[in-house]
């Protein structure tokens, strides 16, 4: 309704953690309705909005169902500041990425209690004894505490880098998400958004109408080269109101009619193009 009779824009409020696959989900179809939400949204004619609130995360197959990737055109992300988004949570990241060996790897060549350690211990294969009397067993033993020891500390530590990743600021860097947002100012952005875009949607809506050779793209292009403010959609709505459009939309359709002329006329026999003007 909203695509077909009502030609409304669409705001998505996203905090969903993913698509588990469990046989609950299953039996509940999660699935198929996500895939039919995939369906609507690459179909949606007028602009979406996805927006990922504060304390908000979306996470695995749900960000794949809003993921602007599937309309580049029409939809958009944001994200507050104090959200997160990724595939998988940082403790999923640390268990992939980070296991025990690899935190073992990183102990040994940062901590300075296990640096002295190992070269005692290296020590010990030359001799049965090393320093201090302690045996290569003796050794192995303290080196396994202190990397117990450390363990919980490099856990976290590699949780709090992954978490990184998912904050905003990573997420803009890497395209995935246009903007991030705070929240006390997301309501003003987003109006003033959103009347751009409505704007600039029928502007687009028109300018097809009076010349059906352009492509949307092609299309917000004119538009674009019709205003000025840039990013500033404040500057940008102000100079639309501003705008003549109907008499520029009249030069774009007077446009299209003589090149559409200029082309039935040179597909003529030269023996006919002489008859063909009054």
């Amino acid at each position: 309704d909203f695509n077909r009779g009502e030609n409304l824009p669409v705001m998505i409020f996203a905090n969903w953690r993913g698509f588990s696959g469990g046989t609950r989900d299953m039996y509940n179809e999660v699935l198929k309705f996500g895939a039919q939400i995939v369906d609507a949204l690459v179909d949606y004619k007028h602009p979406v909005f996805v927006y990922i609130p504060p304390g908000g995360e979306l996470r695995g197959g749900s960000w794949v169902v809003v993921d602007p990737a599937i309309n580049p055109a029409q939809m958009e992300m944001y994200a507050d500041v104090e959200s997160r988004g990724g595939i998988l949570e940082p403790a999923g990241i640390v268990e992939v990425k980070f296991r025990t060996p690899q935190q073992k790897e990183l102990m040994h060549r940062l901590d300075p209690d296990l640096q002295s350690l190992d070269v005692m211990l290296e020590s010990s294969a030359a001799s049965e004894f090393v320093m201090g009397g302690a045996s290569a067993q003796e050794v192995e033993v303290k080196i396994k505490a202190r990397e117990e020891k450390l363990a919980p500390l490099y856990t976290q530590i590699a949780c709090e880098f992954a978490d990184l990743h998912d904050r905003t600021g990573r997420m803009e860097a890497k395209g995935v998400i246009r903007k991030g947002l705070h929240w006390r100012r997301a309501r003003a952005y987003f109006y003033w958004r959103v009347r751009r875009r409505v704007m600039e949607q029928d502007a687009i809506c028109r300018l097809q109408k009076a010349d059906p050779a352009l492509t949307v793209e092609d299309a917000r292009a004119v538009v674009t080269s019709w205003v000025s403010g840039g990013d500033d959609d404040q500057a940008v709505v102000s100079s639309m109101e501003a705008l003549a459009i109907d008499e520029k939309v009249e030069v774009v359709r007077v446009e299209s009619l003589r090149r559409r002329l200029r082309e039935v006329y040179a597909q003529l026999p030269e023996s006919e193009r002489s008859g063909a003007l009054p």
